[in-house]
């Protein structure tokens, strides 16, 4: 069911089938020199981040997009959600020093064919950010002008996929298990609010809607 209200709601662009390697050259990203689309994040929503520059100056930018992947797992819930820098091969600064200050992955687009831009056709330009969701997917892009916009317009997306989530399934991974009973107690603790959590319909979250997830898993 989720899948299919994303169908009605989002323009569908498939862009999950990749037939080339997205090996992760920063080495401070947790999946360095891996596969950073199968299997690694396969099961994620994936921002892509592209950038046609090799200057220093965007390390700053991708290590602010770092600090909103972290806030985007840990103070929003999002888990299963990964930003993937996307740089390209003839630029000689693109290397593990260009991610400085970040743990994003950063993946290479061969020069001159560039293979994951026209994967990612009509996307994937200079500074666009381009939102998938766990089927490949497109469901938004934005240009990154201002991280504190960006950020906006990424909760924005993030909310309406959220909301056709199955109740209880606080991390998006389709499966009601003791993540997601972690994530709502820790929802509790810090007096926020997101539908998925509200079991029970009455406008907040509290314990009796972490029971109703707990009869769930027990079921």
């Amino acid at each position: 069911m989720k899948n299919l209200l994303l169908i009605l709601l989002y323009p569908v662009l498939m862009f999950a089938d990749y037939q080339y390697s997205l090996q992760d050259y920063n080495s401070t990203s947790p999946s360095a020199g891996q596969d950073v689309w199968n299997p690694v994040y396969v099961d994620h929503i994936t921002m892509h981040y592209f950038s046609s520059q090799g200057w220093a100056g965007w390390t700053a930018t991708f290590g602010q997009l770092s600090d909103f992947q972290d806030e985007l797992r840990n103070d929003y819930g999002f888990e299963n959600v990964v930003i993937i820098a996307v740089g390209q091969s003839n630029i000689s600064d693109f290397n593990s020093g260009f991610c400085a200050n970040s743990d994003l992955p950063l993946v290479m687009d061969e020069y001159p064919t560039l293979p994951i831009r026209n994967q990612f056709s009509p996307y994937g330009l200079h500074k666009q950010l381009v939102i998938l969701d766990y089927d490949g997917n497109h469901i938004g892009d934005t240009f990154v002008n201002s991280i504190s916009a960006t950020k906006s317009y990424v909760l924005g997306i993030l909310d309406q996929y959220y909301e056709q989530a199955t109740p209880g399934d606080i991390n998006l991974d389709s499966i009601i298990n003791v993540q997601d009973i972690i994530l709502l107690v820790n929802m509790i603790l810090s007096s926020e609010f997101n539908s998925s959590g509200d079991m029970n319909s009455d406008g907040i979250v509290n314990v009796l809607d972490v029971i109703q997830v707990i009869n769930i898993i027990l079921d």
